[in-house]
């Protein structure tokens, strides 16, 4: 089988002023299913901390603060960002609570719950980011990530087939493909499962899996 990014030249794909004033439209005809991870972050939320409207949550990536703004909406009060893009961060609606940094915010720790969707595929040094995660975590807490993954080729083109569903052009299909070749870099689904299993973290499972896309959830 054929697996893999389908890439073999570095990108120029950056978190800058361009994307950031295009990024929620981008979101919502690139990835699949963005609207209902995040709705599925937001009723985890509600079912994990039932009358705790002040659990710690933070959001990895949290670009122009959407996922943030729905968490606040359903009562959260003790929510937070990390970003290491300064133009996501000042075009955030909640950019008082983003945090700039590189790494993740262990001195903000310890946190109920954390996402990273659409993120970890993005650095490098992911197990540590993840081992950071854990470590930063209350007992119990709650850990949802959405990365894309290794797929087939033919995975790959039905994903190309939902951006041209959304009206996603041609030419921005190619331009996109391009310009994120060795900046976005995928794993397969089974490094997760046992990068999460081996650091400890329990009830790891899939809970949402369009085309290259899985949303995972486990518990610290």
């Amino acid at each position: 089988m054929d697996t893999g990014t389908y890439i073999d030249m570095e990108g120029s794909w950056q978190f800058n002023d361009e994307v950031a004033a295009r990024f929620e439209l981008e979101a919502r005809t690139h990835i699949p299913n963005y609207e209902a991870v995040v709705q599925k972050c937001v009723d985890i939320a509600l079912d994990s901390f039932q009358g705790r409207a002040n659990a710690k949550i933070l959001d990895v990536g949290s670009a122009t603060g959407y996922t943030m703004e729905r968490l606040m909406a359903a009562g959260f009060s003790e929510v937070y960002g990390v970003d290491n893009s300064k133009a996501m961060i000042e075009r955030s609606r909640l950019k008082d609570r983003v945090f700039h940094s590189n790494s993740f915010p262990k001195e903000h720790a310890p946190f109920d719950m954390v996402l990273a969707n659409w993120t970890l595929h993005f650095i490098p040094e992911r197990e540590t980011y993840i081992t950071d995660i854990k470590a930063s975590l209350n007992a119990n807490g709650v850990f949802v990530l959405t990365d894309k993954m290794d797929s087939s080729k033919f995975v790959h083109d039905q994903y190309h087939d939902f951006k041209r569903s959304m009206g996603v052009t041609e030419e921005e299909i190619a331009r996109k493909e391009a310009s994120i070749a060795g900046v976005l870099q995928t794993k397969p689904l089974e490094w997760y499962l046992e990068t999460l299993n081996g650091l400890g973290f329990k009830n790891v499972n899939v809970i949402d899996a369009p085309y290259c896309f899985a949303t995972l959830i486990a518990f610290a």
